[in-house]
């Protein structure tokens, strides 16, 4: 894909389509933007703040944007100065991610503004500004609303199983490419349909790094956790996910080093199952967490 020629405004960097909807509502510049009173806040800690805000443009059709603003705490920016060490796990990253994936052609999401303003040569207030997904859906909440209610038509058995397969050779070619993810659960992929067609889009981009050969941790990290996720989902099956590596791997017959893998895969998904179980339990009753507790035959 051809590089964006993004336009340079009063501390931010904007896509050139966007330019004129930011300007006609006076949000063209880093402090109006970041410090926008309106908005519906829906995630927040310590790192960052995520708010969703709708502009009209001059025909008066609606964007809706997501604004993330980002505040590294002062104890990271002082580790950053005392270590040298830049803080990576941030606006810049997931920005620079954004453009890398859509460049290869692994759609994320729709780049709208990047800024940045620094203090002691650091990031002091960072934000990202990306366009809603419209008519997308988490896959943790697609598959279930889709496929739980059995039994399934042969064309509808179809449609998941390309999902899980084409989901799958997607991971693959993001992960062949150098790209590691570090929060690969089905929550942050996204799934666009269109009639029997789909778009897959992957979001929280500002702990993915790119390697020229990643750590083979990195990726079984990856693979536990989008396992994981899917072990929490009752429509996915034992099968359903050894599909998933079969397509994953491009294989129709494991060998030994992918059953050697596998195994590494259901240690994994154990470690992070029981580790979840117990975030959990520290804020209350919840609901138990599959594969916590218990080892099925192939994966958990």
């Amino acid at each position: 894909m051809t590089p964006i020629d993004f336009t340079r405004e009063d501390g931010l960097s904007i896509h050139p389509a966007f330019l004129d909807l930011l300007d006609r509502n006076g949000l063209a510049s880093f402090s109006r933007l970041y410090d926008y009173p309106g908005g519906e806040q829906f995630k927040k800690n310590r790192f960052r703040s995520v708010y969703r805000i709708t502009l009209q443009d001059r025909a008066g059709k609606e964007h809706i944007l997501h604004v993330k603003r980002h505040f590294p705490p002062l104890e990271t920016r002082l580790k950053s100065i005392f270590t040298g060490l830049a803080i990576r796990d941030g606006a810049k990253n997931e920005w620079e991610k954004i453009l890398r994936l859509e460049e290869l052609g692994i759609h994320t999401m729709t780049p709208v503004a990047f800024g940045s303003v620094r203090k002691w040569g650091l990031p002091y207030r960072e934000i990202t500004v990306t366009e809603h997904l419209y008519g997308a859906e988490k896959l943790e909440h697609f598959l279930p609303d889709r496929f739980g209610r059995p039994p399934l038509s042969r064309k509808v058995l179809a449609y998941k199983r390309r999902i899980i397969s084409e989901t799958a050779c997607w991971a693959a070619r993001f992960h062949r490419n150098g790209f590691y993810h570090q929060d690969f659960y089905l929550g942050h992929i996204f799934i666009q349909p269109d009639d029997d067609a789909f778009t897959l889009h992957l979001i929280d981009l500002q702990r993915v790094r790119e390697s020229r050969r990643p750590r083979s941790s990195r990726i079984l990290k990856d693979l536990s956790q989008i396992n994981f996720s899917a072990l929490q989902l009752s429509c996915l099956t034992r099968t359903d996910r050894m599909r998933f590596i079969h397509a994953y791997l491009g294989r129709t017959r494991l060998t030994e080093l992918d059953k050697d893998l596998i195994r590494k895969i259901e240690s994994k998904t154990l470690r992070i199952a029981a580790h979840t179980e117990k975030m959990l339990a520290r804020r209350g009753p919840a609901k138990p967490i599959r594969g916590a507790a218990e080892r099925r035959k192939g994966l958990v």
